[in-house]
């Protein structure tokens, strides 16, 4: 029987696969405070990026033996997961919908600004440093848990966004979908210095040339592409918007479809500051969605409140703009129905 390492706070436990789901639910009873809480996780490979890694198991994780979606959740600059946690409300859908949540972390040592390091080319590379700890993290999930593995999805906050693009640039055969908030293209940049270049004012490229960087991760691979959301403000001072139009050549390019939106929607859900713009493929399947925000700068948008349609936490990178981006995200991926 395969043996599983978990720490929780300070103390190791070593579990059987079996008995992992009855330790879950005792230590949620005793110690654990229900929303936000992390189980961290070691042991799930060489784990070339030096990364730490959390997993937040759903409260009704086992009323079904149906598999469940997992979403892979990166926080940017300065955050740690919790604190994404906190901001995004991921983990309060994933308690009401049932779906496992793996916060993947970065370490002071790798970055003094708590970074995932989206701009070095052996951080982002298939198979290489970061990127690969991060795989390593989703291979141990899927092994441990029920988890359905055509629903695998992304997300990712600034250099987490960027870090989430190159995952589905790297294993897109992995993911379903991902979901890029203030972020930009696969690799177009080599080094800190360029990537700051690139965030303050992006160089200009054609989409064949951004989408090069991405087939050149999987030069024989023909399958299709993760369908991708992305999230960007007008006002942000930190990335600047064009790098998101950028993303939307690239991906689009690889989705084999034109740049120009099939469908635009002002005033999106009655709030007036967000322009939402859906990309079609040749079979007519949503394929980009991009969600333009006025007067937004550098952070997601939340929308506190009870209901499974509001939530968040306010924060240094998290606004209150009336809207619950993971929700609609969640939405977008397929994983819950809106209920408005």
């Amino acid at each position: 029987m395969k043996a599983v390492y978990f720490y929780i706070g300070e103390s190791r436990k070593i579990i059987s696969t079996k008995l992992i789901t009855l330790y879950i639910c005792f230590f949620y009873c005793i110690t654990l405070q229900a929303q936000n809480n992390l189980i961290e996780i070691k042991q799930f490979g060489t784990n070339p990026g030096n990364l730490s890694g959390f997993i937040h198991i759903p409260k009704n994780h086992s009323h079904s033996i149906k598999r469940k979606p997992l979403i892979v959740v990166l926080h940017g600059c300065t955050q740690n997961a919790e604190t994404v946690a906190k901001q995004s409300g991921w983990n309060k859908l994933a308690d009401y919908y049932g779906f496992y949540v793996l916060y993947p972390q970065q370490k002071l040592l790798n970055n003094p600004n708590k970074c995932f390091c989206w701009y070095k080319k052996n951080d982002i590379s298939k198979n290489e440093g970061e990127v690969l700890s991060i795989k390593q993290m989703i291979d141990f999930v899927t092994d441990t848990f029920s988890i359905d593995t055509t629903k695998i999805f992304a997300y990712g906050l600034s250099a987490g966004a960027a870090m989430s693009v190159a995952l589905l640039a790297d294993y897109p055969n992995l993911f379903n979908a991902g979901a890029i908030l203030a972020g930009g293209p696969f690799m177009v940049v080599s080094n800190p210095l360029s990537g700051l270049a690139s965030m303050i004012s992006p160089k200009n490229y054609t989409s064949q040339e951004l989408a090069l960087t991405v087939t050149k991760q999987n030069p024989d691979y023909k399958g299709k592409y993760p369908r991708m959301i992305i999230i960007h403000g007008k006002n942000d001072p930190v990335v600047n918007i064009k790098n998101s139009y950028q993303l939307i050549q690239q991906w689009t390019y690889l989705q084999h479809t034109d740049s120009i939106p099939d469908k635009k929607t002002e005033s999106f859900e009655k709030n007036s500051d967000i322009t939402k713009y859906i990309y079609n493929d040749a079979s007519n399947n949503e394929v980009v969605i991009f969600y333009e925000v006025d007067k937004l700068g550098h952070a997601l948008m939340i929308d506190p409140g009870d209901t499974i349609n509001k939530g968040g936490e306010t924060g240094l990178f998290a606004v209150d703009k009336d809207f619950f981006s993971t929700y609609w995200i969640a939405v977008d991926f397929g994983i819950i129905k809106n209920v408005n």
